[in-house]
């Protein structure tokens, strides 16, 4: 079996999380190929619900579990939660080419936004960008820092001259080596290695393609990459080696924080799929709600060179009068099905919508149901991908294999 990337083909918080625990049992390791604790994956396991933010999803079924060298880390969100998993760590390699997201990093993240005023981005403010903004500017820190004899109190120097503060970084830098000792290594390396032992590794990352810094909905995005096309160079292995991605969509569409969003509807009809998908991001804060978007998923779809995905949240379509799809963009009275062409004005464009079925009532205690199915075929024919899996409902069980 080859290796293989989860890759999200929206805006994030596409189910990737359930589907990297549902896909895991043949692969031998799973791995954080870039991103930041600024989000996380989710998986339900019968009335539990366990978040992770950076440890990679396969936790759950006792996988092997690697950090590549593309991750931003915070050892503060690390070490809550192996506290929670403690048997994790012995699986766990953390490479330590990784950035690390120093205290100052989240000081300066609220700084550039209340700088940004009413143009603020809407971040977490968990000090991901600025901690990636550092690396650029060879400023940050990497994880084999740490045990290095790095220069914090020049970092320390340099922040106050943007006026940020956070003490000494000495005792974090002390608390922060004692975690990581003994999790350090190349996981670039370990993954070739299980490869040339006949094992294969799975990729994921939180996020989705159209929030990626180069490739996404500028400025609106993320501080890194998204697409399956970065696996490699994040990881620290050949590009040969990445394998195939497997695209996960939502029947509908979310995104949290700012930025165009053509399909968002903001009625009664946004709220009742909130509540029925629970679209709710951190501190209970609803996620904004939209139509499916045809347009926007075949630019992704085509950028990580989908040939299968994993259809999420079928289930919530069953409360709702009505399945919109938008197909094509309207600008300025022309109408255009590329996403790429419309970046530039994206706030300011019309969406094309087709209901080509109804959802309504569908019945999925079962199984897939005939209208799911029907789902599937419509996505099929418009995204030119074969739909893999079906997903309708948060537990494992609630999964169709086609």
């Amino acid at each position: 079996m080859p290796n293989l990337s989860i890759i999200g083909l929206q805006w994030g918080d596409e189910g990737k999380g359930k589907v990297v625990d549902y896909v895991s049992d043949g692969f031998q390791a799973v791995s954080r190929f870039s991103g930041g604790s600024n989000a996380a994956h989710t998986v339900v396991i019968g009335e539990e619900k366990h978040t992770f933010h950076l440890l990679p999803s396969g936790a759950l079924k006792g996988k092997e579990l690697l950090i590549g060298a593309g991750v931003a880390l915070d050892p503060a969100v690390l070490a809550e939660e192996l506290s929670v998993l403690p048997d994790a760590r012995a699986k766990l390699m953390v490479d330590g080419r990784c950035t690390l997201v120093t205290p100052l990093d989240k000081e300066l993240d609220s700084v550039v936004e209340g700088i940004r005023g009413d143009f603020a981005i809407g971040t977490t403010l968990r000090g991901i960008g600025p901690s990636y903004a550092a690396r650029a500017l060879r400023l940050s820190p990497r994880v084999i820092d740490l045990f290095e004899g790095f220069d914090f109190a020049a970092m320390a120097r340099f922040y106050e001259k943007l006026s940020v503060y956070a003490g000494s970084l000495l005792g974090w830098a002390e608390e922060s080596g004692a975690l990581l000792d003994g999790l350090v290594g190349n996981v670039g390396a370990r993954v070739m290695q299980i490869n040339e032992m006949g094992g294969s590794v799975l990729f994921e990352r939180s996020q989705g393609t159209l929030l990626d810094l180069t490739h996404g909905s500028y400025p609106y995005v993320t501080s890194s990459n998204t697409s399956a096309s970065h696996v490699p160079a994040a990881m620290g292995i050949p590009s040969s080696a990445a394998g195939p991605a497997l695209g996960v969509v939502k029947c509908y569409t979310t995104r949290g924080g700012g930025g165009p969003f053509p399909t968002e509807i903001k009625d009664s009809v946004a709220e009742g799929i909130r509540t029925a998908g629970n679209e709710f991001g951190e501190a209970a804060k609803p996620s904004r709600v939209g139509w499916l978007d045809l347009v926007a998923l075949k630019y992704a779809v085509d950028l990580n060179g989908i040939k299968e995905i994993a259809l999420s949240k079928l289930d919530v379509m069953s409360q709702v009068r009505e399945f919109k799809a938008c197909v094509a963009y309207k600008w300025q009275g022309t109408e255009t099905t590329d996403f790429q062409s419309s970046l530039g004005h994206l706030g300011s464009v019309e969406p094309v919508y087709e209901s080509p079925l109804s959802l309504r009532g569908a019945n999925f205690e079962a199984g897939l149901p005939k209208e799911g199915k029907k789902l599937v075929d419509y996505l099929e024919k418009s995204l030119n991908v074969r739909v893999r899996l079906a997903s309708y409902g948060e537990g494992r069980s609630e999964t169709a294999e086609l």
